[in-house]
């Protein structure tokens, strides 16, 4: 699949005069102003594209702002700068502001030779501040917002002809914001809006209905998996759903969407898992009130900081400890009501989907995968029915409390011995040693647990099959949702009302029932392949 690098190739020959203004366009500018222009930005006002791009490559500083980005990412910059299309384009007042108290902007306005000014706004880049500004839109108004509009107030008051209005991520929100919010005579200038995977308005922060002002001239473009553009999904005159080369959580970038000679590659609808998820996320969210979004969304973010990272890769490079101490910092977080939360998520389930089958279809996507792990498991199940479960459980058990209890002397030191400020950590620590110790005290206590375990996982197995039955009319996919849902429900019961069967029987059954799965599977993908 080809993406907007390709397009630059294809049609960079192309002045705006000789093809005009086009979607593709559109990804191309909201994905340049990722490139982070500041070192050769000073004492300017103004700079073209390809001197811009060719002094920060000569110099070794050209680089993406945008996280997760890769070297892919600078030859498409170095495209746009040798391109005919886009090599004389004007970069007129870019903006970087960042400081630490929850601010991340960025914007530049491209004046286009022939063809319309165009603002155009940057997304989330790679900071902790970027990134908690982000989920801050759920409860509050964000700094970005009014430095968005005074830019777009500023530009579309100064441009000669029409105007359009983009971005990508936050870009896309920052976009819609200023948009709506134009007064009435910049708006008769505004030729588009263009938002790209971009989240729109809490209601209960921002009056929605601005947007309707403006809603014949908004586009929309979402990838097929698309989570962050249908939070606070916005209305829109057109809505866009592209395909994308890349995994469900990478396709919010923009330069993993397909593009052919004819256009963008669309699809009909967004993937069922990313309505699971973004139902997921909205009831989790609508769960909180202000207040408590506020206090969760600062102990996330704060809790990140505080260890001297200032990028998410920083945080990520600081290792499980860090990890681990961010989760324990959330678990601690009355905001989560994580208990609450579940039984309220569990009542709601009124489509006889239960949540946690629901979510198990997430990690089902990947056939080959799932086909590839049941039958590995099954083979050593066959290969080892001798083999002690428990010894593996034990051993992982071991080695999960070891590090725990070594967090926790070192947490509970720093802190000056404050218990009830590590209570979870400490909670956590007396249930692993208690754990533990029972099982080296008594050996069959681990077999007794293990035992428990198999037989709810297989009477859960059981209760997805019933439910599949439901949800899947075809003859094919109710025979195995029958035989399963019995197989299942035969071995967990027998396991929790006999549970001193031999350890060969729980791993000869294991493995039977992993290697029924995978050939079930199986004969689904040929299926699905053949048709």
């Amino acid at each position: 699949m080809e993406h907007i690098s390709d397009y630059v190739l294809w049609r960079g020959d192309l002045s705006f005069s000789e093809r005009e203004f086009r979607l593709e366009d559109n990804l191309v500018f909201s994905e340049l102003i990722y490139i982070d222009f500041k070192p050769v930005w000073e004492n300017r006002s103004s700079m073209l594209l390809k001197d811009a791009i060719n002094e920060l490559d000569s110099k070794g500083l050209l680089k993406s702002t945008r996280a997760g980005s890769v070297r892919d990412d600078l030859d498409f910059a170095r495209y746009c700068a040798s391109s005919k299309r886009f090599a004389d384009v004007m970069l007129v007042d870019f903006q970087d502001i960042y400081d630490s108290q929850d601010k991340q902007f960025a914007a530049v306005t491209y004046v286009i030779p022939n063809g319309p000014t165009v603002v155009a706004f940057r997304g989330t880049d790679s900071t902790i501040i970027g990134w908690k500004e982000d989920f801050m839109i759920s409860y509050t108004r964000v700094p970005s917002q009014d430095l968005a509009l005074s830019y777009a107030i500023k530009h579309v008051g100064e441009a000669d002809g029409d105007v359009i209005i983009l971005g990508h991520s936050k870009g896309a929100h920052l976009a819609l914001f200023a948009a709506a919010h134009l007064d009435e005579k910049y708006q008769d200038k505004l030729l588009h809006v263009y938002l790209n995977d971009g989240p729109g308005f809490n209601p209960d922060i921002l009056d929605k209905s601005l947007i309707y002002r403006i809603f014949s001239k908004i586009t929309k473009i979402t990838p097929e998996y698309s989570i962050i553009g249908r939070i606070y999904e916005p209305p829109a005159g057109e809505n866009i759903i592209i395909k994308s080369s890349a995994g469900p959580l990478i396709q919010h970038s923009i330069q993993t969407w397909g593009i052919d000679p004819g256009g963008l590659v669309c699809c009909n609808d967004h993937a069922p898992e990313s309505t699971l998820l973004n139902d997921l996320i909205e009831r989790f969210v609508e769960g909180m009130d202000m207040s408590a979004r506020e206090k969760f969304i600062d102990t996330l973010f704060d809790s990140m900081t505080e260890t001297g990272a200032s990028t998410i890769k920083e945080f990520a490079a600081l290792g499980p400890s860090a990890f681990e101490d961010l989760i324990m910092k959330m678990a601690g977080n009355d905001a989560l009501n994580i208990r609450n939360k579940a039984r309220k998520l569990k009542k709601e389930d009124d489509d006889s989907k239960g949540l946690f089958i629901r979510l198990w279809g997430l990690i089902n996507r990947k056939q080959m995968i799932r086909i590839a792990l049941s039958l590995a498991l099954s083979a050593l199940c066959f290969a080892f029915p001798d083999f002690a479960m428990e010894s593996v459980v034990f051993l992982v058990l071991l080695i999960a409390c070891i590090y725990e209890v070594v967090l926790t002397i070192k947490h509970l030191r720093d802190s000056g011995l404050e218990f009830r400020k590590e209570r979870p950590r400490v909670m956590l620590c007396i249930i692993l040693l208690f754990l533990t110790s029972a099982i080296m005290i008594k050996p069959d206590a681990l077999f007794i647990i293990s035992s428990m375990i198999i037989g709810i996982v297989f009477l859960s197995l059981a209760y997805q099959n019933v439910i599949n039955f439901k949800l899947y009319p075809r003859a094919f996919d109710r025979f195995r949702s029958s035989f399963e849902g019995i197989v299942t429900v035969f071995l967990g019961g027998y396991i929790l009302i006999t549970p001193d069967i031999e350890n060969r029987w729980y791993m000869l059954s294991c493995g039977m029932l992993l290697l029924i799965d995978a050939i079930f599977e199986i004969l689904k993908m040929l299926r699905d392949r053949h048709k």
